[in-house]
C-alpha cells in the first residue's frame, strides 16, 4: 500500500533524520505571490509550454531522475508500479531517453534486477552513469545493488553488489576516476553510515574509519581542490573527507544560519566555491523555509593543520544575496555564462506544501553575490522535480509528485526554461572540437567568432533527483584567439575537473552562450594536483600574497594575463616550470604585496640603492608564510638563509618552494 509523503517525512524525523527547530530565525518569507507578468525575455529569460512527457510503452512518466548523456540526450526515470498499481514493487525498473531534439522519448530501457526509485547517480570515467541502491520493496528500504547504464548501448549492467543498501544516497566523482557513495537506508530501515568508493576495477572498498557523523539523506557532496569530499550540508556542520585509505573527516566550519537546511540544495560554481541556498524549517520541517544563501571558499586554506600555526584562516561560510523567496524542494542548475539558476520549491511550512509553490525563477549573479528574478513557470515544481541543463544552453524543468503533496497532483510533463542570454542577439558557433582531450594540455576549437569570445567554460553532464545534482561542477578555460579560431588550455587537475564527460560552451562579450560541445575528459588514475593547472596556480597567488580571490573587475584580467603568461608554453614542461617562476616572481614585485601592513612593518622591502633587493631573513620568512602557510621552523630558516646570501637569487630559492613537497602537498590530499 501506497505510503504517503507526509508519513515518509514523520518517519525520517523520527529516525533523527530532521534537526530540532533552532529558536533563531532570519529572513525568511510567507507564501509566494501569484506569479508575476511576464516581461522582458532578454531580461528575465521565457518558458516553453507546458508538455506532457510521455513514454512508448507505458504512459505518462514523472521524471524523479534524470541525466544528460555523453549524446545529449535525457535518461529519466521514476517510481515504478506494478500492474495492480502498487508503488512499492521490487527487483525492476522502466527508464526512458529523451531527445531535446524532438521533444520526445526515443527508445526505454527495462532493468530486470533493481528497482532504481531513490537511487544515487553520477558518471564515471567512460560516460557510463553508475547509480547506486534503490528501493527495496518500500519507503526506507535500501537496495544494496549498483547498475550501469552505457548510453552507447541504452542497455543496463550490473555493478558489484555494495552489499549493504542504499536509499536516498548520493554519489560524487573523485580526481582518480573512482566514485564516493554516501548515506542513505538500508534493507532494514537503518541508516547506512559507512562510505564506500566504487574502483575502477569494479569493487567496492569501505572507509572503514570514517562513518558519516551527519546523518543527512542524499547529503551534497563536491569534490574539493584539494581531492578531498566536502560534505556542505543539509547538515549545520560541514565537513572534508579524505577518501584515501580508510578515510577520515575533518571539520572545516558551520553554516552561518547555524541551521539545518533540509530540501534546500548545493552548487559548485567554481573551482573550490561552493553556494547553498534554501531548505531549513526545522522539525518537522514547520517553520519557513530560508531564502538566505551562503557561499565557501575552499581555495582560503587548501589544508587545516593542526601541526603548525596557519596564517591563513580556515574556510568559513559567508553570507551572500538572498533569494526573493525562501524554497525548499528547489532545484539549481549551472549554466554556461557562471551563473546559477534556480528553480521550484515551495515557500510555506511543511515538506511539500503546495500552496506556496514558488513560480518564478531566479538567478544568481557570481560577480555581484545577488540574486535577480526571473520569468516564472505554470506549474508547480516541488518534491520529485528536477532541472537540468541541456547543451543547447536551454534548462530542462520536469517532474513533482509521485506522491503529490496534499492537494496536488502528480506532474508528467516538463517545461524549458530560456535564459535571458539567448534573447541578446547571435550565438557563437563551435566548427570543430576534439571529442577526448587529456589534462594540462593545449587543444584547438574552430569558430568563426574567436574575436568575439570572453569566456570558455566546461560544466560536467547533470544527473539530478530529490533537489540535488550529484554531477554539475563548472570551471573557466584559459584560451588564446589565434586564426579561425581558439588555442584553449586543458584544465591541470583532475581534482578541478575529473575524468568524463563535459559541456564546453564559448560565451561571447554579450554573455550569449554557444550550442556546446561534449567533450570527454581522458581516463586517469591519479588525481593530480590542483596547483598544476595554470588558472590555479595564478589563483592561489592572489589568496596567498594579496589575501583575496580573484573573481572582482579589476583582478579577472589580472587573472587572465598570468595564466596565459604560463599557457603560452603549450606543452612544454620546462617552459612551464619557468613562467610559473616568473609569475611567482611578479606577485613578490607586486604594489599590492609590497603595500601590505605586515610586509611594511616586518621592512621585508629594502630601499632603493640598496645591495639587496629584500632583507634575506624577513625574504626566507615570508616564503614560509607565503608558501607554507605557516612560520618558519628555526633550522629551516637558518638554512635557506645562508643559502640565499651566497648569491641573492629570489627566484632560485622562490622555485626551491614552489616545487617543495610541502607546498604541492597543500593543494592534493585525497
Amino acid at each position: 500500500m501506497k505510503r504517503s509523503l507526509m508519513f515518509l517525512f514523520a518517519l525520517v524525523v523520527s529516525l533523527g533524520m530532521i534537526l530540532t527547530e533552532l529558536s533563531v530565525r532570519t529572513g525568511a518569507v510567507g507564501p509566494a505571490p501569484a506569479p508575476p507578468v511576464q516581461s522582458d525575455p532578454s531580461v528575465v529569460g521565457a518558458w516553453s509550454s507546458v508538455t506532457n512527457l510521455n513514454s512508448i510503452s507505458s504512459g505518462a512518466i514523472v521524471a524523479i531522475h534524470t541525466s544528460l548523456l555523453p549524446n545529449g540526450k535525457v535518461l529519466v526515470f521514476t517510481r515504478q508500479q506494478d500492474s495492480t498499481g502498487n508503488d512499492n514493487v521490487n527487483g525492476f525498473s522502466r527508464t526512458y531517453v529523451w531527445d531535446p531534439a524532438s521533444g520526445s522519448v526515443i527508445s526505454e530501457a527495462f532493468n530486470g534486477t533493481t528497482n532504481l526509485f531513490c537511487s544515487g547517480h553520477a558518471f564515471i570515467h567512460d560516460g557510463r552513469l553508475l547509480v547506486t541502491g534503490g528501493h527495496f520493496g518500500g519507503d526506507l528500504r535500501g537496495e544494496p545493488d549498483a547498475n550501469f547504464y552505457d548510453w552507447n548501448t541504452g542497455a543496463w549492467s550490473s555493478a558489484a553488489s555494495m552489499g549493504r543498501g542504499r536509499w536516498y544516497p548520493s554519489n560524487v566523482a573523485l580526481g582518480n576516476s573512482e566514485m564516493l557513495v554516501d548515506a542513505g537506508f538500508d534493507e532494514n530501515q537503518a541508516i547506512n553510515n559507512q562510505p564506500q568508493v566504487w574502483q575502477t576495477n569494479n569493487t567496492w572498498r569501505p572507509l572503514s574509519s570514517a562513518p558519516d557523523p551527519h546523518t543527512n539523506t542524499y547529503p551534497w557532496l563536491h569534490l574539493a581542490p584539494n581531492g578531498q569530499v566536502f560534505h556542505s550540508g543539509p547538515s549545520l556542520a560541514t565537513h572534508y573527507l579524505r577518501t584515501s585509505g580508510s578515510g577520515q573527516w575533518t571539520f572545516v566550519a558551520n553554516n552561518t544560519v547555524l541551521d539545518n537546511r533540509d530540501a534546500g540544495t548545493s552548487v559548485t560554481y567554481d573551482d573550490g566555491k561552493v553556494l547553498i541556498m534554501g531548505g531549513g524549517g526545522g522539525n518537522p520541517m514547520a517553520a519557513l523555509p530560508r531564502r538566505e544563501c551562503e557561499m565557501i571558499n575552499l581555495n582560503v586554506s587548501p589544508v587545516i593543520s593542526n601541526t603548525i600555526t596557519s596564517v591563513a584562516p580556515a574556510p568559513q561560510w559567508r553570507r551572500v544575496g538572498d533569494m526573493a523567496f525562501g524554497r525548499r524542494q528547489l532545484n539549481a542548475t549551472l549554466l554556461p555564462d557562471g551563473k546559477v539558476l534556480v528553480t521550484g520549491g515551495t515557500s510555506s511550512p511543511g515538506a511539500d506544501e503546495p500552496s506556496g509553490a514558488v513560480f518564478a525563477a531566479e538567478m544568481y549573479n557570481p560577480d555581484t553575490e545577488t540574486w535577480s528574478t526571473m520569468a516564472s513557470m505554470q506549474v508547480r515544481r516541488l518534491y520529485h522535480s528536477t532541472a537540468l541543463l541541456l547543451p543547447d544552453g536551454r534548462v530542462l524543468s520536469a517532474g513533482g509528485g509521485f506522491p503529490p503533496g496534499p492537494g496536488e497532483v502528480n506532474q508528467p510533463n516538463y517545461e524549458i526554461y530560456s535564459p535571458p542570454y539567448l534573447f541578446k542577439g547571435p550565438r557563437p558557433a563551435i566548427t570543430a572540437a576534439p571529442s577526448e582531450v587529456a589534462l594540462n594540455t593545449n587543444f584547438f576549437i574552430t569558430t568563426p567568432d574567436a574575436a568575439s569570445i570572453s569566456k570558455v567554460t566546461m560544466i560536467r553532464l547533470g544527473s539530478v533527483t530529490h533537489a540535488f545534482n550529484q554531477n554539475q561542477r563548472l570551471t573557466e578555460l584559459i584560451f588564446r584567439p589565434q586564426a579561425g579560431g581558439l588555442e584553449v588550455q586543458f584544465p591541470g587537475g583532475a581534482n578541478l575537473t575529473p575524468s568524463g564527460h563535459y559541456m564546453l560552451f564559448l560565451v561571447n562579450s554579450n554573455g550569449v552562450p554557444s550550442v556546446a560541445s561534449i567533450v570527454k575528459i581522458s581516463f586517469q588514475t591519479t588525481g593530480s594536483n590542483s596547483i598544476d593547472d595554470a588558472r590555479y596556480f595564478v589563483r592561489m597567488h592572489y589568496q596567498d600574497f594579496l589575501d583575496r580571490d580573484p573573481i572582482n573587475a579589476a583582478d579577472r584580467p589580472g587573472l587572465v594575463f598570468w595564466s596565459r603568461n604560463i599557457t603560452q608554453c603549450i606543452n612544454d614542461a620546462g617552459c612551464r616550470d619557468v613562467k610559473r617562476r616568473d609569475v611567482s616572481n611578479a606577485f613578490w614585485s607586486s604594489t599590492d604585496f609590497r603595500s601590505r601592513p605586515d610586509v611594511i612593518a616586518d621592512g621585508l622591502v629594502n630601499p632603493p640603492g640598496s645591495p639587496t633587493t629584500y632583507n634575506n631573513h624577513q625574504f626566507i620568512r615570508y616564503c614560509y608564510r607565503i608558501y607554507l602557510r605557516r612560520e618558519p621552523d628555526a633550522s629551516g630558516w637558518a638554512f635557506w638563509e645562508n643559502d640565499l646570501n651566497r648569491d641573492n637569487d629570489y627566484k632560485r630559492i622562490e622555485r626551491a618552494f614552489l616545487v617543495s613537497g610541502e607546498y604541492r602537498n597543500r593543494f592534493h590530499q585525497p
